[in-house]
């Protein structure tokens, strides 16, 4: 095994197992908002990794490729650009974990749109803080996005309080989440954090400090991010840390593209989707589309109104006798012959990584 990045494209491969071509994990990996991806995500149980390198290329992806084919840890399949694991690249990814763990809390699907979000309005707050109670009003801010730096004013205008009392707070808040975090995550996150006389560290000189690679780092560092967001989530005894998502969480479903919460909100006007394709002026088989990712997100959503009781059942006894999510396999399967392939990918939907 060469490096981290290798071993997490390997890891997608192995999960994929040859159902999809090596740009669906190109676009995994990206985040990309489209049906396709989203439902990849949660078919093949990839919500983990989603949008984790938002500026991965394809030359990073084809290398790697490469030099996994150089050294037999996958084979090609017989259909274009998809791969499947080999034993011994099983064999190597396990050793590699072993050394290397996978992010235990990475939660991508989830997280990847806040997750920036978060990390820059803490760093800055704790950076303006940290030289307030020093009494050093002048500093150059680490971060320079100007929404972020606006939503700090705002944050210390709106808590006017004791500057002291807020940074002893904010200090209880993050030594808390940190105790349950391993050794390697609270490091790098300390690391990561610009103060009165400190800048933080890139990934590549904590890299360096650890001795070892800088993929690790960051994925290291994404793991400590979303197990904070998922603790802060569940826990209430982060008032101060949990105010700095309030707005995200307030955005109703975060995980739904903009356009289909427009079909869902036709939908529970209770139009059927060929209205919707009419009125919005959009394909059915768009509008189907955004009914499978709302299914995906939402998996309580009824699906009865688009399959029969009798035909789910069929469906989902055809998917986990042939062990597939393979749409024409899945078709071939079932007895109804009047069943189509979106109330397979609706009942797909539904079942989700099980």
């Amino acid at each position: 095994m060469n490096n981290y990045l290798q071993a997490i494209i390997l890891y997608a491969i192995k999960k994929f197992q040859g159902e999809r071509s090596i740009y669906a994990i190109y676009h995994m990996l990206q985040g990309k908002k489209s049906s396709q991806t989203i439902q990849d995500a949660h078919l093949f149980g990839l919500t983990d990794i989603f949008g984790t390198i938002p500026r991965f290329t394809r030359q990073q992806l084809n290398q790697n490729i490469e030099h996994s084919l150089k050294h037999d840890l996958i084979n090609l399949t017989d259909k274009p650009d998809a791969y499947e694991i080999s034993l011994q690249g099983e064999r190597m990814l396990d050793d590699y974990f072993k050394n290397n763990p996978f992010p235990e809390y990475l939660n991508g699907w989830n997280y990847h749109n806040i997750t920036p979000v978060f990390w820059g309005r803490l760093n800055l707050l704790i950076q303006t803080i940290s030289h307030i109670v020093h009494n050093e009003r002048r500093f150059y801010p680490i971060q320079r996005n100007p929404k972020i730096q606006f939503f700090v004013k705002e944050f210390l205008h709106a808590n006017r309080q004791d500057r002291a009392l807020i940074a002893q707070h904010l200090y209880d808040e993050l030594v808390s989440l940190l105790e349950n975090q391993s050794d390697m995550k609270r490091d790098i996150f300390i690391l990561k954090l610009t103060g009165i006389n400190r800048i933080g560290l890139t990934f590549e000189q904590i890299a360096k400090r650890k001795n070892t690679e800088e993929e690790y780092v960051r994925y290291t560092f994404l793991d400590s991010l979303h197990q904070m967001l998922a603790e802060m989530e569940t826990g209430g005894d982060y008032p101060l840390l949990s105010s700095l998502t309030n707005d995200w969480k307030r955005s109703g479903n975060p995980h739904l593209t903009q356009s289909t919460k427009t079909t869902l909100r036709y939908i529970q006007e209770g139009k059927n989707l060929g209205e919707i394709a009419e009125i919005r002026r959009l394909k059915v088989n768009t509008i189907e589309d955004h009914l499978v990712e709302i299914v995906l997100s939402e998996k309580d959503f009824p699906i009865s109104d688009y399959v029969t009781i009798e035909d789910e059942r069929e469906i989902a006894e055809a998917i986990k006798e042939l062990g597939t999510k393979k749409l024409k396999a899945i078709k071939q399967m079932v007895d109804n012959k009047q069943i189509s392939f979106f109330q397979i990918r609706l009942v797909l939907a539904k079942i989700g990584e099980r």
